[in-house]
């Protein structure tokens, strides 16, 4: 299992469904810092909602429904929680030089964050494996 956001990669994931995200973050006008997952409201939604540093008040915050793997654009460390169950609060903690650890806010403390396997993928994701083949025969 990884511990931080350099130690995985993030690629698109299968099926991820979408999430709420604050508009904060989507406007470029904070970054992503608190993930919260809930019961899914929706066949598409998966339960996901991220908000920025910056926003004060969930229950005012606007959100946009949007695809996870867009999400994985903007911060890869979500990758490593996508996996976690329906009432996880975390928070991502950035360290000056950049290292991302996903901390529990309930029991305070690190989260271990995990690669999903290879099957859990979208076809469009490269594999590690054979993009390493291809770039030495080009």
């Amino acid at each position: 299992m990884a511990d931080n956001e350099h130690d995985i990669v993030a690629k698109p994931l299968k099926n991820a469904g979408a999430s709420l995200v604050s508009n904060t973050i989507l406007q470029g006008k904070g970054p992503l810092k608190y993930a919260i997952r809930e019961d899914a409201v929706a066949d598409a939604d998966n339960g996901w909602r991220f908000f920025a540093e910056n926003d004060t008040d969930p229950l005012s915050t606007e959100m946009t429904p949007i695809d996870f793997n867009l999400i994985l654009q903007m911060q890869p460390a979500v990758f490593g929680i996508y996996e976690y169950p329906a009432g996880s609060t975390l928070q991502l903690v950035v360290s000056p030089d950049g290292a991302a650890q996903w901390w529990d806010n309930d029991l305070e403390h690190p989260v271990k964050v995990r690669a999903p396997k290879a099957e859990e993928l979208a076809d469009d994701a490269p594999d590690d494996d054979n993009s390493d083949a291809a770039n030495e025969t080009k």
